[in-house]
């Protein structure tokens, strides 16, 4: 059974090996040789300074085993990530659900995130839940320059209020 729970410190190592697995699969197809695999430690770094911050951050667990994360600091949603054999199952849905209502507590209306312009996926994801473009920008990493569309999602969409919290 799926549970979605609030991270704890104790969770760290388990949500960086998440991150680390769920980028590479998602870019890699993407990027193909272009793609890179993130550092597992840089990944740690990145969720005790979320946690310590005060972050909203969130695991999927199935039973024991963490399978995906959602991360948003203030008004953004700064991650979602899922392990590909749990994807198509209504957990990334549960996910953002619970991100959105934990921004909504917090006073936000609407949060922005972006995604790669090339990630058909996420994209329909995200829009078959509410999410709309505002906008586009250029991001420059070691992938080299991508096109990133920002999105913008209520954190009250008509479907939240009848999906049940997990």
């Amino acid at each position: 059974m799926i549970q979605i729970r609030e991270a704890v410190h104790g969770d760290i190592p388990a949500i960086a090996r998440v991150h680390v697995q769920a980028d590479w699969d998602t870019y890699s197809a993407l990027f193909g040789l272009q793609a890179y695999a993130l550092e597992p430690a840089e990944s740690e770094l990145r969720w005790q300074r979320a946690l310590c911050e005060g972050d909203i951050l969130l695991v999927a667990c199935d039973g024991v085993k963490i399978v995906g994360l959602g991360h948003a600091p203030s008004d953004r949603i700064g991650a979602l990530y899922l392990l590909r054999s749990h994807q198509r199952r209504g957990i990334g849905k549960a996910l953002l659900a619970r991100l959105l209502a934990g921004l909504k507590k917090l006073g936000v209306a609407e949060a922005r995130f972006d995604v790669v312009a090339i990630n058909e996926n996420a994209i329909g994801f995200y829009r078959a839940h509410g999410a709309y473009a505002v906008g586009q920008r250029i991001n420059r990493d070691a992938r080299g320059d991508t096109e990133d569309l920002i999105f913008a999602i209520p954190t009250a969409p008509a479907w939240l209020s009848q999906t049940p919290p997990a």
